[in-house]
């Protein structure tokens, strides 16, 4: 694949990813990662990922004037998410990335399952201060062997019963620490692709203008119905992905 047809390549699949995020307020890493994938490796879409996904997160764990209050009530889940997402993605180099691929495909299957599905988890209630550790840890697994950063952590936070935009800043907050873990482990370990720079910004142009014109989508389009679309495709995707990694 020549420059041009990367930037090309790259630009496209993030104004889809920013556009996904503009519509249902998540979902940038998960849709960059499972569409870079089979054509880059699950290493280098991590790579290319992290940057555009801790500029478009910044701006939405600062929004909403909780974080103050979020942090309070949630660190007990943030910590761990990321602590467990920076230790499994030292994990994540170090091994051949079949595996994990194979489980990124079987993760974007399960969640896409449970989003059509609408299952409402019960309130965790006098157990959160244990489930929260637990929910973080899990997520941080999945999310440094996977770079996938939104399960199970969504149930949870859904579960909590927060209202939308406090629970947009929630998800900001941890999206954000975790991709830092990462991409403090991808730094570290010299494992960025090449051009990092030059991509990172078409990325990051790219999911700006995704998530404007997903904006202008939501106002015109049932958000119900773009869920269902949304992830009907994901879970094809995901099969996909996972067949592909383990018939390599």
């Amino acid at each position: 694949m020549d420059a041009i047809e990367l930037y090309v390549t790259i630009g496209l699949i993030f104004i889809l990813a920013g556009t996904v995020k503009g519509v249902v307020g998540f979902g940038l890493p998960l849709v960059s990662i499972t569409l870079l994938t089979p054509l880059y490796g699950l290493v280098d879409a991590i790579g290319l990922m992290l940057i555009p996904a801790i500029a478009t997160n910044f701006w939405q764990a600062i929004s909403g004037g909780r974080f103050i209050a979020l942090w309070r009530r949630l660190w007990l889940l943030l910590v761990p998410g990321a602590l467990f997402t920076w230790l499994t993605a030292n994990v994540l180099v170090q091994i051949s990335p079949r595996w994990p691929t194979v489980l990124l495909g079987v993760v974007v299957l399960v969640y896409s399952g449970t989003g059509l599905w609408s299952w409402e988890p019960p309130e965790p209630g006098h157990r959160e201060k244990w489930l929260s550790p637990v929910a973080g840890m899990m997520t941080g697994v999945f999310s440094g062997l996977t770079g996938v950063l939104v399960f199970p952590l969504m149930g949870y936070l859904h579960a909590l019963r927060l209202d939308r935009q406090t629970l947009f800043q929630a998800m900001g907050i941890y999206l954000l620490l975790a991709n830092l873990a990462l991409a403090s482990v991808f730094g570290w370990q010299g494992l960025f692709p090449k051009a990092i720079a030059s991509l990172a910004v078409t990325g990051v142009a790219a999911g700006l203008v995704g998530m404007l014109l997903g904006q202008v989508i939501r106002k015109h389009l049932s958000e119900s119905v773009f869920r269902q679309v949304f992830f009907v495709a994901l879970g094809v995707l995901g099969v996909f992905v996972a067949l592909r990694a383990y018939w390599a």
